[in-house]
């Protein structure tokens, strides 16, 4: 099968400055799919670094946010880590998720720190972390916070290099009292840096021959091991050798930059100065290599200015170090090198990268993922004027479609438009939700059909993108102990824009079956006196809002899809084995939170439990929640600050605002201490209960006695009260 594909791997710099070149220079985009493979969802720009670790600068201020960089760009962004690369059946091998298929690639997936063979042991020990990659080196370093005193043994640097000096310094500035050292060769320094570094009270040495604590090792780039397993023309660092093209001589249509390459004739160390300087070569014969025009050389300089800060306790001073003349340390230098870097970092954080593309095509606006659904007002108005009254007064998440008295099969139907530009991990996202339909009910997952809708593009590239739908659907149906039975495929007639992997759309029909003897759990079943239990914390909708304005927020990212990749359904066997303790059910009615928000859904079930207990002759309930209670993922407080909210937000707002305008005392629902909080905090708990979540949490009704049973997953919200 030969695909048209671009496959950008890493999240170096010098691709995410071609993402950002492309999204304010469309045209410069080669016309096949393209996508870009990284890591980390964030890109920590490694001049900076050195000012995170001294704590001049927050780690946030240093990021690029590469999958909105992705985004603007219409571009596919795969958050995972390669394996190996199979450069003869040009596919991409990634760890825990399906194979990528390219025709055309882009290596900058920078370097890991070099390791040598004294310290291997002390690295597997976790006494030595080298500094690449730096997110995880930062929190090693913020470990050893805690001892920072004269008696502690010494904090050890390796390395000779600016690097390794550079982050000394840093050190210095964070630690005030703990002994460093700095494990080098003082005859590679330059004399000026050495006395400075003594001044510092940075101590220098050419042994470890004595009692010393941690150890980060700055110690040079070597590529990655798999990429040292290939055919391919590698200089003694490990670096992959180009032409002056930027292309790889063995292989056509793979350009390499940044770290991980270096050009044969014209061979220079590894420095970011050059991947601002390629990146116009690179962008320009990228297209014309993939259109069969001829490409134009690159002359890199020989050398380039480079600037250490020194982080001085008084006024900011650093050295400016070019060839082997040495200035400083000086203010100037200093001043020069940070608005160096604030520019730098602003070319990602400026509106106008996302606003390029709002301005041809609105639909940007739309929220993806559960929040595409219909409003529950229109729902419910077309249930009722089709004649199907019931699914709008007793909505369940899944219904009974095979019960012999003694075993019971539910059912249910769910999906929406790409939540995700990847297509494999949106699959396996969308499936998850659908399941959770099933666990609301306390079914677990035996089979499901798929119904996917292709965007009309070249057929081997459709037939790469339905590949990977079905991957991420079968292995998370099997990870969760059911089948694929089949299902169904339809080519959408909707307008093709990029990333085209945007125009899939998946539902999916899932059958769960009941363990003997159980009854489904259904909305309807509150008690008075019950507790209610949540699952999971609030706040999916506002984050993926806040991702198509560019807002940075590492902290949500991490959390928010971690929880979006997790199946819940081992709360459902916990539930079983505690029932199976105490002899009894636990759950008297659960939904899970999803388009409608958590009071959207807990209007769902306070109505339709009391329609039942009028039915049975039973008082009506009501419910008082406690609003200091519920969570929400990291950094979604202050998005909700910002008016950052989902476009269902308005639909679901229209649903709840009556019933927060009736007397409190007869609402379905109050507030406990609801007097005692402020109007503007109030209305912000308020958007985080009324937004649309995907894969968002259980909620069950249970019995008090269990709260302390259930704390390790569920956390309490509030309370069944006896209505008015």
């Amino acid at each position: 099968m030969t695909i048209n594909h671009l496959v950008l791997i890493g999240g170096g710099h010098t691709n995410v400055l071609l993402l950002r070149k492309w999204l304010m220079f469309p045209k410069l985009m080669p016309e096949i799919p393209i996508s870009i493979i990284s890591r980390d969802y964030h890109l920590v720009y490694s001049a900076m670094f050195p000012s995170v670790i001294s704590n001049s600068i927050s780690l946030e201020e240093s990021l690029i946010d590469i999958s909105s960089m992705a985004r603007g760009a219409k571009v596919t962004f795969i958050k995972g880590e390669v394996k190996d690369i199979d450069f003869n059946l040009k596919k991409i091998l990634l760890n825990n998720r399906a194979s990528i298929d390219y025709s055309n690639l882009i290596l900058n997936y920078g370097s890991e720190t070099k390791i040598s063979r004294e310290f291997e042991n002390l690295v597997k020990s976790k006494i030595a972390f080298p500094i690449k990659p730096f997110l995880r080196s930062y929190e090693f370093i913020k470990e050893e916070d805690f001892n920072d005193k004269e008696e502690e043994l010494p904090f050890v640097i390796v390395g000779s290099g600016l690097a390794a000096i550079e982050v000394a310094y840093a050190l210095r500035k964070r630690w005030k009292n703990r002994p460093l050292k700095l494990f080098c060769y003082p005859k590679k320094i330059n004399k000026k840096i050495l006395i400075s570094l003594r001044d510092s009270n940075i101590g220098l040495t050419e042994d470890l021959n004595y009692d010393y604590g941690r150890i980060l090792l700055c110690t040079g780039n070597t590529s990655p091991s798999w990429i040292q397993k290939k055919y391919l023309e590698l200089d003694s660092t490990g670096r992959i050798i180009t032409n002056q093209y930027l292309k790889l001589k063995n292989f056509s249509g793979i350009f390499a930059t940044g770290d991980c390459a270096s050009i044969h004739s014209a061979k220079r160390p590894a420095s970011g100065i050059f991947a601002v300087k390629t990146l116009n070569t690179l962008a320009n014969n990228l297209k014309k290599d993939i259109e069969g025009r001829f490409l134009k050389k690159w002359y890199p300089q020989r050398f380039g200015l480079q600037i250490v800060n020194t982080f001085p306790k008084t006024k900011p001073l650093a050295f400016g170090i070019y060839h082997d003349f040495v200035i400083g340390p000086s203010f100037l230098i200093w001043a020069l090198k940070n608005k160096i870097d604030l520019d730098f970092i602003k070319k990602f954080r400026r509106a106008d990268l996302i606003m390029h593309n709002r301005r041809k095509d609105n639909s940007i606006k739309d929220c993806r993922g559960c929040a595409a659904k219909i409003s529950q007002k229109v729902l419910n108005k077309s249930l009722i004027n089709a004649n199907l009254k019931s699914f709008a007064t007793f909505p369940e998440d899944s219904v009974e479609i095979y019960n012999n008295g003694k075993d019971i099969i539910l059912q249910s139907v769910d999906g929406f438009p790409a939540l995700l530009s990847d297509p494999w991990l949106n699959a396996k996202i969308t499936t998850l939700h659908a399941c959770s339909d099933l666990w609301a009910c306390g079914a677990k997952l035996s089979t499901a059909q798929a119904l996917i809708s292709l965007p009309k593009v070249d057929k081997n590239f459709q037939n790469y993108l339905f590949s990977q739908c079905l991957k991420g659907i079968k292995s998370t149906v099997e990870d969760l102990g059911g089948r694929l039975i089949g299902g169904h495929t339809f080519e959408s007639r909707s307008l093709v824009k990029k990333p085209y992997s945007l125009g899939i759309e998946i539902s999916l029909t899932v059958q769960g079956f009941m363990r003997k003897g159980a009854k489904p759990w259904q909305k309807s079943g509150m008690k008075e006196g019950d507790i209610l239990l949540m699952s999971r914390p609030l706040g999916v909708g506002i984050f993926f809002a806040s991702q198509m304005q560019n807002i940075n927020l590492k902290i949500s990212s991490f959390e928010i899809m971690k929880n979006l990749i997790k199946s819940q359904q081992y709360l459902i066997d916990q539930i079983y084995l505690f029932e199976d303790q105490f002899g009894e059910s636990l759950v008297n009615a659960a939904t899970d939170v999803t388009g409608f928000g958590f009071l959207g859904h807990l209007k769902e079930m306070i109505e339709s439990s009391n329609l039942s207990r009028k039915k049975n002759n039973l008082e009506p309930i009501k419910v008082l929640l406690d609003l200091l209670a519920f969570k929400a993922y990291p950094g979604v407080p202050e998005l909700i600050k910002k008016k950052i909210q989902s476009s269902l937000y308005e639909s679901n707002k229209e649903i709840i605002d009556p019933v927060l305008k009736e007397n409190a005392n007869k609402r379905i629902f109050s507030f406990a201490k609801e007097n005692s909080i402020d109007n503007k905090t109030l209305r912000e708990i308020i958007s985080l209960l009324i937004d649309p979540q995907t894969c968002g949490p259980l909620l069950i009704s249970c019995n008090p006695k269990y709260e302390t049973v259930l704390e390790d997953n569920w956390y309490k919200v509030g309370e069944v009260l006896k209505g008015s």
